[in-house]
This record gives C-alpha cells, structure tokens and sequence, in this order.
C-alpha cells in the first residue's frame, strides 16, 4: 500500500529514464540473423581470399579493393556475434547492429549485381536476404520504444550534414549520368557487361533518399530520428572505412589506384560521422537521477 507523508505529499521514486542503458531481450530473428550473415560472411570471405581467381574480369586494384573489404566484414562479423553475445542487449548494441545490418546489406547487393558470378553467389544471396531480414526487424522495434529528447543544436547539426551528404553524392552521380542521358559519354566505372554501375542504382534509389529523409526527420525536431541517424551513421563509417581499407592497401602493395571523385568528400564525412556517432551515443544516454522529498 502506498502511503503518503505527514505533509499530504506521496513518497519520492525513483526514474530511470528509457536510454540506451534500457536493456531488452534480443529477439529470435535477431540473433538468427547476426549468426548466418555472420558464418556467410566468413564462408564467403575465405573463398575469396583463398581461390584462385574470385573476382574474374575485373581489375586487379578492384580486386585487391574487394578483398579488404572482404578482410573488414570478417571484422564486422565478428563484432556482430559480440553483440549478440548475451540474451539481453542495451538499445546502443541495438544500434550498432542495425547499423552493421546496413552495411552488410548494402555491400552485398553490390556483391550479387556488380561482381562477375562467382561459385559464392548463392553464399551471397543468403547474406543478403539474413541482413534485411534483421535490418527491418531492427528498425521496426525502434518504433516501439520511447528516446529522451536531445539538444536542438545537435539534431539540427546532424540534419544539415546528412543532408547535404545526400545532395553532394546525388550531384556526384548525377554529373556523370545527366551527360550521358543527353548524348554524352558512357560514365565510368560501368557494370559488368554494361549494366549500370550498383552504386549508382543503390544509391540513387535506396541510400542517398534514406539519409536525406533522416536528416529531413533530424531538422524537424522528431524522436525517432536521432536513433535512424546513429544507424546511419554506423553505415556510412562501416562502408567508408572499408573503402578506404582497400585504397591504403592497393597504396601499400603497388597497385594503381584510382580515387573518385567522392574521394575527398568521404574523408571529410569519415571524420565528421565519427565525431557525430559519438556526440549522438552520449545524447542518448543521459543521466539517470533520482527524485527528491517534495
């Protein structure tokens, strides 16, 4: 029974408020899909590195490129099982594995639309359909929890710079296929065998409309955005650093690498999102406290 005090006032309790402290048990579809794209990635990575020739037709800095990358989703995959490593998970692994999610998911639709076929292709195909299976499942539960409100300076901060990551890789983009709609030079790099180049479809289509619809969400000022931009924010430092993994090691044993024009554009957002990953993890994590005597 709950009793009130000789001043009339009901007992002080103690708040604890909903942060990325909060634990939750990690569903079924979660940890089945951290373990296969997990194993696929291992399966899939040690056939690229230890065959003969995985990566046919393609040049030997691209392949030099895909096989770092394939070295940092080993990475990536290990840390995917340590977040899944106990029943329960805080709402920061929760984030984290979305994000891991995001890029698994991304990587490997390129995996399976820009890279000749390979005897890993249907590896390929379960890595792929594993990552969106825990990737949207991931993103509904960040529907059914409430986040403490954070600073307008740094949603608005965020929201201006997830935007014009998008309008900047969009006119990157678009620079190169506006001309050619007109009349002009094919773009490089192209598909295999002509297909349109992946990132361009991903891109144009998925990603870029995703980050600029967070950070649209971010100016706006609502919840759920600052848990999305953390997502996005995970997928764009995974795919990224793994970019950039590849480059210093086609440095680093002779190859002749060719930087984009994204280049520039991807350190500088390397940086930033980092920085921002951060900022956004202590946000979301505020203190708990505990109420005084009225």
């Amino acid at each position: 029974m709950t009793t009130r005090s000789s001043t009339g006032a009901l007992p002080a309790t103690t708040t604890r408020p909903l942060d990325l402290h909060s634990t939750h048990r990690i569903s079924r579809t979660a940890r089945l899909s951290a373990v296969i794209v997990s194993l696929g990635i291992v399966a899939s990575s040690a056939y690229a590195l230890l065959a003969d020739d995985p990566y046919r037709d393609l040049s030997d800095a691209t392949v030099v490129a895909a096989k770092a990358q394939d070295v940092c989703s080993v990475l990536f995959a290990g840390v995917l099982l340590w977040l899944i490593r106990t029943t329960v998970a805080t709402r920061a692994a929760h984030l984290l594995r979305v994000g891991l999610l995001a890029y698994v998911a991304y990587s490997y639709a390129i995996y399976l639309t820009g890279v000749p076929m390979n005897r890993a292709f249907l590896v390929y195909v379960v890595i792929e359909s594993a990552a969106l299976a825990g990737l949207v499942e991931g993103l509904l539960r960040l529907t059914t929890w409430s986040w403490p409100l954070v600073s307008r300076r740094l949603s608005r901060g965020t929201g201006w710079m997830l935007s014009l990551v998008a309008v900047l890789f969009t006119g990157l983009w678009l620079s190169a296929l506006v001309p050619y709609a007109l009349g002009g030079a094919t773009p490089e790099p192209a598909g295999v065998g002509g297909a349109p180049y992946p990132v361009y479809v991903l891109d144009l289509v998925v990603v870029l409309p995703c980050i600029l619809a967070v950070g649209v969400l971010l100016l706006q000022g609502r919840p759920l955005a600052g848990p999305l931009a953390v997502v996005a924010l995970v997928k764009i430092l995974t795919l990224f650093g793994a970019l950039w993994a590849g480059v210093l090691v086609g440095l680093a044993t002779g190859e002749d690498v060719e930087l984009g024009a994204d280049a520039g554009p991807s350190v500088l957002m390397l940086v930033a999102s980092a920085w921002l990953l951060v900022r956004w993890l202590r946000a979301l994590t505020p203190a708990r406290t505990t109420g005084s005597p009225s």
